[in-house]
């Protein structure tokens, strides 16, 4: 079931540092590396397309992190720690990209309404009075 206050986004995979991955490999295990990264930023891309596609078909938002990454310059360095998984400052794309998409819909803390009253609302002598119903 779905409810009006919910929302469902589709977020791209960040891109693949291939390089990246390949030098954090050698690092950890030394000649035992692989040769070839396990991921490819080309195979990547096509995932993220797939998930625009989908997106579109079913009139879902969506963030594209796989574009919007590769938009900055350095962007290997600044968004990947090791090729794969997100720095700080990637991480804060994705938030800052998410927002954007919440707020799009209307949704955000200065839309949403309490479910329950506000702490200073209740009596710690009587706090039940303050889940009944007001007249």
């Amino acid at each position: 079931g779905s409810s009006p206050s919910m929302l469902v986004i589709l977020i791209t995979p960040p891109p693949v540092d291939e390089d990246g991955r390949n030098d954090y490999a050698r690092l950890l295990y030394g000649d035992k590396a692989r040769e070839l990264s396990e991921r490819t930023n080309e195979m990547t891309g096509i995932y993220a397309n797939k998930c625009i596609e989908v997106a579109k078909e079913l009139n879902l938002p969506y963030v594209d992190l796989w574009s919007i990454m590769q938009e900055t310059v350095g962007w290997r360095k600044k968004f990947l720690s090791d090729g794969l998984h997100l720095t700080q400052e990637g991480n804060a794309v994705v938030h800052k990209e998410v927002l954007r998409v919440l707020h799009h819909a209307g949704l955000g803390p200065h839309f949403l309404t309490h479910d329950f009253p506000h702490h200073s609302e209740i009596d710690g002598r009587h706090p039940e009075k303050a889940f009944q119903p007001k007249n």
